[in-house]
């Protein structure tokens, strides 16, 4: 599944979530580090990896998963 298609298909909250993700260490070993707050549906498979039992770390496919979001900004609220 395509980045495009992982948008498509994320609930709201997980959305949101994404959208919202705070960059914890910018270049923490060479790429982005941002963490996404946890909701009650597992992510889509490569999105994000386990943190915290409160936050999770956003893979390389997450963040561009993110970047399709914001660049579409609330047209998917």
């Amino acid at each position: 599944m395509t980045a495009h298609q992982i948008a498509e298909k994320l609930t709201r909250a997980q959305r949101r979530s994404i959208m919202e993700a705070e960059d914890m260490m910018s270049n923490h070993f060479g790429y982005p580090f941002f963490t996404a707050r946890i909701t009650c549906n597992p992510w889509p498979e490569g999105v994000a990896q386990f943190l915290t039992l409160n936050r999770d770390r956003l893979t390389p496919l997450g963040l561009e998963v993110r970047a399709i979001l914001l660049s579409k900004g609330s047209e998917h609220d």
